[in-house]
């Protein structure tokens, strides 16, 4: 076993008990007795793997640690050979393990198997990009005969061997090919999940959409609107989580709330990426990007509008701030589906115009397709550039409601204060204080809206007290900015507190 994971994993088997956990549960029970139906299998000749139904896992109803059934993993491994068995929850959701702790499962054999012989494990998220193959061997001592033994693996091992996956879009966990022994072998998994702390040091922002908020047309996964967005708050304000619960296809009605009713022929509500299930972060912002697949499904525009409505409405009796996209372009050839998606456009902004967030002018053209140089290719989805402009566009309208000025106060510090700079807003100077409870080093830095670097203030040590620094309105070039909103971040070793003001010529 590792040992660097080895003492993480003794660390959450003790003292993880006491804290409240939220879990992502991938398998507990199979409705159906011979398969488990959220899995994909797949073999290649000469190694061997016992799959039904085609791709699915096997299930059996004799062996299980809890409720009534386990996954039956049944392999041999031969050189040149390959395996592997991908578990997904109900609906395939995608989830953001980066916010949870441990990752925690049952095995079972009824013959002694060395560690050696473990599969190995890795991740996938919904772009089907996959993590680095790690070994079970480094997590689990040798598996006895006849004995349940319950395998913890720190969330730390994956973020640490992420390689091309997306670990806030999780989808499903591999267990695969690992040492070529030409044995057979069988292992019985039971109650997979993830589990993570939810003791509010977090504040959440979660995302409902389709295929551009999952990053479909950005190459690669990062330069995609939401990640960018995401990367961006974070540097801001640190206690920022973002939640993107989008998957390519869906719409308006995939993410209404449980119990919604849709008419004849519309799809359900999807249990782990609706908006119910957002709620169940807490989170202090929604924010929907749709809906061009409904134009696509040819729903009418007061389909649209109501459900659009519905999400409004549940965010609003939860006291959470929502905001809602237009739809973007698309290459739609057929008169009734651009005619449709031209009127939900209108819609956006007459009827949601103080939380609308414009996804389409600058970005389509006058018949309604995509601009060349914001087409990744396919008529339907955003490249790289296309994506940066929904960032800037999505930035310019939340932020200044996200960031503000906060105080942290530390058990172990009297206080750490940042103020709100003063006059504000200001031109051509203004004036930021702050209070330091002891010497430290500082960083003070000035961004754009967009958490572009303007001008570096200061960068050094810094005794305690009560400080204050003067910004006159230039850039780091010495050239003067425009007008607009503008970040103020202070870190130390420690902390990262930041304000929010405003330049106005």
């Amino acid at each position: 076993m590792n040992f660097k994971y080895f003492i993480v994993a003794i660390y959450l088997f003790f003292f993880t008990g006491t804290i409240l956990a939220q879990e992502y549960s991938f398998f507990s029970d199979s409705d159906n007795q011979t398969y488990y139906d959220p899995s994909w299998l797949f073999k290649t000749s000469p190694s061997e793997l016992f799959i039904i139904n085609s791709s699915k896992f096997p299930v059996d109803v004799i062996t299980f640690h809890s409720g009534t059934n386990s996954l039956k993993l049944q392999w041999k491994s031969v050189s040149s050979g390959d395996w592997g068995t991908a578990i997904a929850a109900p609906g395939w959701p995608g989830r953001d393990i980066t916010i949870m702790d441990t990752l925690s499962f049952w095995i079972y054999s009824t013959s002694s198997m060395p560690d050696s012989l473990l599969p190995k494990i890795y991740l996938e998220d919904l772009s089907n990009q996959k993590s680095s193959k790690i070994n079970l061997s480094e997590f689990q001592e040798d598996i006895p005969a006849s004995e349940w033994m319950n395998v913890k693996i720190p969330i730390q091992a994956f973020i640490d061997n992420s390689g091309s996956a997306d670990l806030t879009r999780v989808k499903t966990i591999f267990f695969g090919q690992g040492i070529a022994d030409n044995q057979q072998h069988t292992l019985f998994i039971d109650d997979i999940k993830m589990t993570g702390n939810t003791n509010n040091e977090y504040k959440f922002i979660v995302i409902l959409g389709s295929s551009t908020a999952a990053g479909t047309g950005a190459n690669p996964v990062d330069s995609s609107w939401v990640n960018k967005f995401r990367k961006n708050l974070m540097t801001l304000d640190s206690t920022y989580r973002v939640i993107n619960l989008a998957v390519g296809g869906y719409t308006t009605y995939d993410v209404m709330p449980t119990g919604f009713v849709p008419p004849n022929g519309r799809p359900l509500p999807k249990q782990y990426n609706n908006i119910t299930y957002g709620l169940s972060f807490n989170p202090v912002m929604i924010l929907v990007n749709l809906p061009s697949n409904d134009a696509a499904n040819y729903y009418t525009l007061t389909e649209q509008i109501q459900n659009y409505d519905t999400l409004i409405s549940v965010a609003s009796r939860n006291d959470i701030d929502i905001y809602v996209t237009s739809p973007q372009p698309r290459n739609f050839t057929n008169s009734n589906q651009m005619n449709l998606l031209l009127g939900m456009v209108d819609s956006s902004f007459t009827l949601y115009s103080s939380i609308a967030v414009d996804f389409w002018n600058g970005i389509a053209q006058a018949n309604g397709f995509i601009k060349p140089e914001y087409n990744s290719g396919d008529g339907v989805h955003l490249n790289n550039a296309g994506h940066h402009k929904l960032f800037e566009r999505m930035s310019q309208r939340v932020l200044p409601v996200l960031v503000d000025v906060s105080e942290i106060i530390s058990a172990t510090e009297s206080y750490f204060q940042l103020k709100q700079n003063y006059p504000n807003p200001f031109n051509p100077s203004t004036t930021i204080s702050f209070i330091l409870p002891k010497n430290t080093f500082v960083n003070f830095t000035v961004y754009n809206i967009l958490g572009e670097k303007v001008s570096e203030l200061y960068n050094g040590e810094m005794s305690l007290g009560e400080k204050q620094i003067i910004w006159n309105g230039l850039n780091d070039d010495n050239k003067n900015v425009s007008s607009g909103i503008y970040i103020y971040r202070i870190s130390t070793p420690e902390k990262h507190l930041s304000g929010k003001m405003i330049l106005q010529k």
